[in-house]
């Protein structure tokens, strides 16, 4: 078959490349496409260069010149031909077919006419040189098939009988012969044996067709290859031909898409605005005639995510350069035509392969870029500009928006030099053009109603008036001198069309907040006439279309006038916008309750929100399982002996009880009373919950007056209450403590108890918050804090500060729901007011609300104000001022109400009933009125403030003059019904109104006295409960309350007060007033035995405040007193033989009578016996002979008069004095007898501690030291429980002498000595710190580790530290074997250390070692001191062993016995003694012992000359030295042997084997 191609450049005239004069001729007397826009006809300038072939204006706009083609006309003349010059290898006159529902001439002249006017300006261009012969043979014939394969094609004559066959037989309705009208004129590429879809623009255009849904096709397999085969059935909603569908955005997608296709066939696809929309409606049911439907969701998000793209756009290129700006649409363009809609490929299709183009990129080049741009510029003059039809088909997703942008290589503004592209104006006109796309946009094309769509032909969306930009003048010209304001006229005013049309949008169901920024945008154009909301600049319409994209809740969304119109302006809990604050918190809280307890602390300003963020993470704890505990402490320090941060636990009994079944509170009440053990009423007096939980009955228990470390007692006794309920709860436990800043300081101990306790799976959490200005270096928690960092417990520090300029604007913003841009002038004025600080911002908005200032307006459907109208308003600066404001405007009665809660700072119901029936105020009502308005807050009818700040303004209105009557007045209402009811909460509560009044307003003497005397009462009630520092508040008011010459008329109330009041003095450690107060009892008491326990309380604050000296002579001369002094001289002898009297005395009682004895009754007596007790540990500090003269007076007394409480005590010195002085049996018993006693009389305040550490001591020499640890861990408890935390840190302390001892391996020893000192730094007791710290460097030493802390000599402060320190130095030089560090420090031990009359366990170590050491000194030196030193210490443990137990001393002894023969030289006895020695400690598992038995067995076979004895001594040494753990010993060992014996085959196994064992060894235990 024969055709007639195209003509190619060979065939055409030879001016084809090169433009004549007379073409520049005729064409200055046409337009070109960017002339055409601008309304003026091209100029050719003659200083354009010769080659130029570009009018002035393309040329200055880098611009492609392209002729336009007029298209008017063309419609109504059919049979327009085309030049035959300028279409010369036309197409002809093939007729192009009908359509379905329309006019086939019709429709053919107007598709001939494209392609006729296409291959023409094509041809045009070749000439030009601006596209290849190839570029536009394939534009062409793409144009052609475009057409030719048009549904309606099939019924003409159009197609040969091969391509009938192919189609079907079923659907030829042609002749063979039509086709070969049209089939000559296509290049002789395209016949049958290469298809049409060979070329990449054809196969682009005829896919594009089949997306845009002008019919579907499918692939038919054929030997002829794959033929794109149209269907007769058109596709749904189609209506009009292929080339009427096919605008020119159709055939300009697919120049670009060759261009991308050929190297990424799934790439994103670009369609057009207009045709997007249409098929975005289509697929959701909705199109151009649903004129009332509603726009769905999902088409709204979509229209948002294009508005958003097209506005960033024009933004970004507004803050570049100007070129970038001209390429922008004129301001006359419709620019809805120039935007186009980037679509995210399909999965599905993506997973397929994707789209098939057709395209084989070996064998077609995709166009040059140069071209594509030239091709485009040709389409957009030629292609017709109808709609498109509906673009539905199942491969495309119409909502799956990717972006959208304006095509503005396309496009063109008006050229003119004098306007300035970043100037007001030019940006108004921006943002107006882009408003009618959005309106169009949005609106989905749709006219609103009542609007006839011919009123605009150009612009679907008709009912919307555009102004004409070239009659408008800008109005602020001060903003641009350079504008010729004469050039222009002035607009008019608003059109009301505006208003009409936007509300048409509205009724389509747009939200209001879209409506009003279309609304924005399009009344910027009025300039200084548009309201403050019009737009101004591209850049806040983007950031406001941005912000309904990602919270469209609260930018996009309508609000709910009907609930805000009733309940006014809500604040909600993100308000103050602290999410980095929050998430911080959390992480906190997840680290605290998987691992070791951690304090969070949120400090900063009144005002700033500390407890608003804290309730936050209190939601997210409650709401994952976990319980939220909250403390509040009160500015007025309400006298209440329950603490606030006890009440805390009253509450969590609560809440276990409901979150555990009848079996688990069983089960938690057997563990807490083996916990508290008879000290349970203690503190179910203190947490009254408990008693339902431990069915416990405390009324019948007398409170304990004489506690001296109450204080330290009850804390014990919460933390084990704390560990059991954290045990038997699977739920995290947070504590919370608001304002702690006044924070009394028994809560920050419990606090810092709690904190610093060992915390195994307890799954704490501490949450405090603070006002940081109010904390100075002097304040009890900021020394707490100090001490929490020093201990290494984590500290999270939140600090919160008042709103920002930028954070106040987005507050507002959220919380009203506007972009930032719209309130940032009501922002700046409420920052200006409020200075940023959240709690002031909250309520003046709430005010502003209430007052009419910010109203919700129900016609806009948003909240509206009045700036100048708010700026006027003058208020307080400070809070509580404002908050006074606002009271002031309440009701009376609220007021009242309020003023009376400002009184109590929280209260409960029952007691604000009292004040009504007593005074015939009205409190309750106004107060619930007042919860209501969120200045009160009601839990378990109990009344408290919202905020303090709310509570001092409530405070401030109350006149100064008024505050203390009001206060007693209240007090004394109180106090007459407690006394009625026996009430003791309410009793609290009343004198702690009384008490804020004070004695000066109280003009009754009688009634001051009365006041005084509930005081003491109060104050007892509270030592009942162990709260000694309320107690000690209740005394001294009570104090404050006597009048005048109260020792004479009103002793004995004065005389208990001052006497409890320096009691309490002691237990809380103020020295000072307790020295105020003990100097009026030594004043005005009338005797002695009045005088008797304030003498007491002296001697024991003199002894814990370092005054120990004092304190001795204070007791001894109490003595004197008493008729019970000691004598004045004594001896060593004399001390004797007053030991064995007594001792004799004793013999003839067995330790049954003894536990049955009679009891003591004289009051002078049992003070004696308590003084004694006092002194007995002194004595040993300051005058060591004196302490058995005052242990053998108390057991004498008791012997005489009977026993009592401290009748334990001199039990216990007496054994271990026993023991020390040889009787070691007699010791043993009466140890044991102590223990009895003590059990008997129950674990006594101050002398629990004493007896038990004392009585552990004497029992260590009789039982193995590896059980006895266990008496001394409950031994540690006991002290604890009984508040005795001296004792409770020296039992830790010999705890850690023993394990020590044992041969527990180093690296557990080093675990448990570090624990062991960081309890003793908490507690603050420096003493056993010191004691404890040289073992625990030498510890360190055998590691072979640096300690992190080093000591030195000069940190110690008494001398038994100082020995200890040498001792350890000693004992570390021997093991390591310095000989001169061991002689060194050996003779400063031997001459600092004391004797003793008492028997502890460090003497041990200090007789063996110093044996030791003083042998192997006097074989180097031959000095007989040492051998008289290492013979007398070998006798002490000689007793211990034959009296005493052998399992702990028997090996000691052997050991002591081979150095002494060894020293004497005779090798026979000191060999047996050697071996004696290890077998023995290998036997009684004292690995270490055993290490160095054979250590120094080795160096005794070598010096003897037998080195095989030694060198395996020596190996067996290496090798528990390796499993004990000492890797330094372990090392010194090789060296010696390397150096003694030189290279022996056992030196390798001794250094790959036996310290890899040992290594091994440590690990595994």
């Amino acid at each position: 078959m024969s055709s007639a191609a195209p003509p190619t450049p060979d065939e055409d005239s030879g001016d084809a490349t090169k433009l004549t004069a007379n073409d520049l001729t005729k064409k200055a007397t046409r337009a070109c496409t960017e002339c055409h826009k601008a309304k003026c006809k091209c100029i050719f300038s003659s200083k354009q260069p010769k080659n130029q072939s570009k009018c002035d204006r393309c040329f200055r706009l880098h611009k492609v010149c392209v002729p336009h083609v007029s298209r008017q006309g063309k419609r109504k003349n059919a049979n327009v031909k085309s030049d035959p010059a300028a279409t010369s290898g036309s197409l002809g006159d093939g007729n192009f077919g009908g359509y379905y529902g329309g006019t086939p001439n019709t429709n053919q002249h107007r598709s001939g006419d494209m392609v006729q006017n296409l291959q023409s300006e094509l041809n045009t261009l070749f000439r030009l040189g601006q596209i290849s012969a190839s570029s536009r043979n394939d534009v062409i014939s793409s144009a052609f098939h475009v057409g030719s394969f048009a549904p309606g094609s099939i019924g003409g004559d159009n197609h040969c009988p091969e391509c009938v066959r192919n189609w079907g037989q079923s659907n030829a309705n042609s002749s063979a012969s039509s086709c070969h009208n049209v089939v000559p004129s296509l290049p002789s590429s395209y016949h049958h044996g290469a298809h049409p879809t060979d070329n990449p623009l054809s196969s682009l255009l005829q896919n594009q067709t089949e997306l845009s849904g002008v019919h579907e096709t499918s692939l038919i397999s054929t030997r002829q290859g794959a033929i794109l085969t149209p269907s007769p059935v058109p596709a749904r909603g189609y209506a009009k031909s292929t080339i009427h569908s096919t605008t020119r955005h159709t055939l300009l997608r697919q120049t670009e898409a060759t261009h991308t296709a050929m190297n990424d066939p799934l790439s994103s696809m670009s369609i057009p605005l207009r045709e997007w929309m249409q098929g975005a409606l289509d697929s959701t049911g909705l199109g151009v005639s649903s004129h009332n439907a509603p726009i769905t969701p999902q088409y709204l998000a979509c229209c948002l995510r294009i508005a958003h793209s097209l506005s960033r756009q024009i933004s970004e290129a507004e803050e570049g350069s100007n070129e970038l700006l001209r390429s922008l649409p004129s301001d006359v363009a419709d620019w809805a035509e120039f935007v186009t809609v980037t679509l995210k490929p399909e999965e599905s299709v993506a997973s397929s392969g994707g789209l098939d183009f057709g395209i084989n990129p070996s064998t077609h080049a995709p166009p040059a870029d140069s071209e594509l741009h030239v091709m485009e510029a040709l389409l957009e003059s030629i292609c017709e500009e109808d709609e498109m039809d509906s673009a539905a088909c199942q491969n495309i997703c119409f909502h799956n928006v990717d972006s959208a942008e304006i095509s503005v290589d396309i496009c063109a503004r008006i050229d003119d030099d004098t306007i300035d592209d970043h100037s007001s104006w030019e940006k108004r006109q921006r943002i107006y053009s882009l408003a009618w796309v959005f309106c169009e946009l949005f609106s989905g094309g749709r006219f609103p109603e009542g609007i006839a769509a011919q009123d605009s032909p150009r612009h679907p969306v008709a009912g919307f008036k555009r102004f004409d930009f070239a009659s408008m003048v800008k109005l602020d010209e001060d903003e641009d001198e350079d504008y010729d304001s004469s050039t222009r006229k002035k607009p008019p005013k608003p059109q009301a069309s505006l208003n009409s049309s936007i509300e048409s949008l509205k009724q389509m169901g747009l939200p209001y907040p879209l409506c009003d920024l279309l609304y924005n945008m399009l009344d910027c154009i009025n300039g200084d006439l548009s309201g403050n909301d019009s737009y101004k600049e591209m850049s806040d319409v983007t950031a406001d279309l941005q912000l309904m994209i990602d919270k469209p809740s609260l930018f996009l969304h309508d609000l709910d006038v009907v609930t805000l119109s009733s309940s006014g302006l809500q604040l909600n809990d993100n308000l103050f916008m602290r999410d980095a604050e929050l998430a911080s918190l959390k992480h906190a809280y997840l680290r605290s309750i998987s691992g070791s307890s951690e304090l969070a602390i949120i400090s900063g300003v009144s005002g700033t929100g500390k407890t608003h963020l804290a309730f936050q993470l209190g939601s997210h704890i409650t709401s994952n399982g976990g319980i939220f505990l909250t403390v509040k402490f009160n500015q007025l320090k309400q006298a209440n002996p329950i603490s606030d941060i006890i009440s805390a636990f009253d509450d969590y009994c609560n809440i276990f009880m409901s979150m555990t079944d009848w079996n688990g509170v069983k089960s938690m009440a057997s563990q807490l009373q083996d916990a508290l053990g008879r000290d349970a009423h203690l503190l179910i007096k203190l947490i009254p919950k408990l008693s339902e939980i431990l069915d416990c009955d405390t009324t019948d228990i007398a409170p304990n007056y004489d506690c001296a470390h109450g204080q330290e007692k009850i804390l014990y006794l919460l933390i084990r209450f704390v560990e059991v309920m954290s045990d038997c709860s699977k739920a995290s436990l947070t504590l919370f403590l608001d304002d702690l800043q006044w924070a009394d300081a028994f809560a920050l101990s419990v606090l810092q108890h709690m904190i610093m306790m060992p915390n195994e799976d307890k799954r704490f959490f501490f949450l405090g918050c603070c006002r940081a200005d109010e904390i100075d270096d002097h304040h009890l928690f900021k020394g707490m804090l100090e001490k929490f960092l020093d201990n290494g417990i984590p500290l999270t520090m939140i600090q919160l500060e008042c709103m920002s300029k930028e954070k106040m604007q987005k507050m507002v913003s959220t919380l009203l729901h506007l972009s930032p841009r719209s309130v940032k002038g009501l922002s700046d004025i409420i920052y200006h007011k409020t200075k940023g600080n959240p709690l002031f911002v909250s309520r003046l908005l709430k005010s502003m609300n209430r007052d009419g200032l910010l109203n919700l307006s129900l016609s806009r459907r948003r909240w509206v104000w009045d700036e100048n109208l708010i700026k006027s308003i003058e208020l307080p600066t400070d809070v509580a001022a404002f908050f006074s404001r606002i009271i002031s405007r309440l009701s009376p009665e609220v007021q009242a109400a309020l003023q009376v809660l400002s009184c109590f700072g929280s209260v409960e119901s029952f007691e604000l009933l009292i004040l009504e029936a007593k005074l015939g105020l009205e409190v309750v009502k106004p107060l619930e009125f007042a919860v209501d308005e969120g200045f009160v807050n009601k839990s378990d009818n109990k009344f408290r403030f919202s905020h303090d700040k709310i509570q001092e303004a409530a405070y401030v209105m109350v006149p100064l003059e008024h505050r203390c009557l009001e206060h007693l007045e209240y007090g004394l209402c109180l106090i007459d019904v407690s006394v009625e009811k026996g009430n003791d909460c309410l009793l609290f509560t009343a004198l702690g109104q009384v008490n804020l009044a004070g004695p000066s307003v109280v003009t009754d003497v009688t009634k001051s006295t009365e006041i005084a005397q509930h005081n003491l009462v109060a104050g007892k009630r509270a030592i009942g409960m162990s709260e000694f520092s309320c107690a000690s508040r209740f005394f001294k008011s009570g104090i404050s309350f006597l009048r005048e010459n109260h020792w004479r008329d009103h002793y004995s109330l004065s005389l208990e007060l001052f006497g409890l009041a320096a009691k309490c003095s002691l237990v809380l450690g103020d020295f000072t007033f307790l020295a105020s107060m003990s100097q009026e009892i030594e004043k005005h008491a009338h005797c002695l035995d009045d005088k008797l326990d304030n003498l007491f309380v002296v001697m024991s604050s003199l002894a814990n405040s370092s005054k120990v000296s004092d304190s001795v002579q204070l007791g001894l001369s109490l003595l004197t007193q008493l008729g019970c002094g000691l004598p004045t001289t004594y001896s060593r002898d004399g001390t004797m033989s007053l030991i064995k009297q007594t001792q004799k005395d004793l013999s003839t009682m067995s330790d049954s009578n003894l536990l049955n004895y009679k009891r003591m009754t004289d009051r002078r007596h049992i003070m004696a016996m308590k003084c004694l007790a006092k002194l007995e540990f002194p004595t040993l500090q300051v005058s060591p002979e004196l302490q058995p003269l005052v242990n053998l007076k108390m057991v004498k007394m008791t012997i005489d008069h009977g026993m009592c409480d401290s009748s334990p005590v001199g039990f216990a010195y007496f054994a271990s004095m026993l023991a020390r002085c040889g009787e070691m049996r007699a010791g043993y018993r009466f140890a044991k007898l102590a223990k009895a006693l003590l059990g008997q009389f129950g674990l006594k305040e101050s002398i629990a501690g004493d007896v038990i550490f004392t009585t552990t001591e004497v029992i260590s020499f009789f039982e193995p030291l590896h059980t006895v640890n266990e008496y001394r861990i409950q031994g540690e408890a006991a002290a604890l429980a009984a508040g005795d935390v001296d004792y409770a840190c020296l039992i830790r302390l010999s705890f850690c002498g023993t394990i020590l001892r044992t041969g527990l391996d180093l690296l557990s020893v080093k675990d448990v000595f570090a624990q062991a000192l960081r309890y003793m730094k908490r507690r603050n007791h420096l003493t056993s710190y010191y004691y404890l710290m040289p073992s625990y460097h030498s510890v360190f030493e055998l590691l072979g580790e640096t300690v992190s802390e080093p000591l030195t000599e000069d940190q110690l402060t008494n001398r038994h530290q100082v020995v200890i320190f040498h001792y350890q130095k000693m004992f570390l030089s021997l093991l390591l074997n310095i000989y001169d560090d061991m002689k060194r420090h050996g003779e400063i031990f031997f001459e600092l250390r004391m004797s003793s009359w008492l028997l502890i366990l460090s003497n041990v170590g200090h007789e063996f070692f110093g044996g030791l050491v003083a042998f192997r000194i006097y074989r180097e030196t031959g000095n007989t001191l040492w051998l008289d030193r290492g013979k007398q210490c070998k006798s002490s443990v000689q007793l211990w062993a034959e009296q005493g137990s052998r399992w702990n001393f028997e090996h000691q002894l052997f050991l002591l016995e081979a150095e002494e023969y060894y020293c004497c030289s005779d090798y026979i006895h000191a060999q047996g003694a050697y071996n004696n020695a290890i077998q023995s400690a290998r036997a009684h598992k004292f690995i270490n012992d055993e290490a160095l038995a054979c250590e120094l067995a080795g160096y005794f076979y070598l010096s003897a000359g037998r080195t095989t004895e030694s060198l395996e001594h020596l190996r067996w040494a290496h090798e528990k030295y390796a499993q004990w753990g000492a890797c330094v010993k372990v090392i010194k060992i090789l060296d010696f042997v390397q150096e003694a014996f030189g290279d022996v085959p056992i030196s390798s196994s001794l250094k790959t084997t036996s310290l890899n064992d040992g290594q091994d060894s440590r690990k595994r235990k």
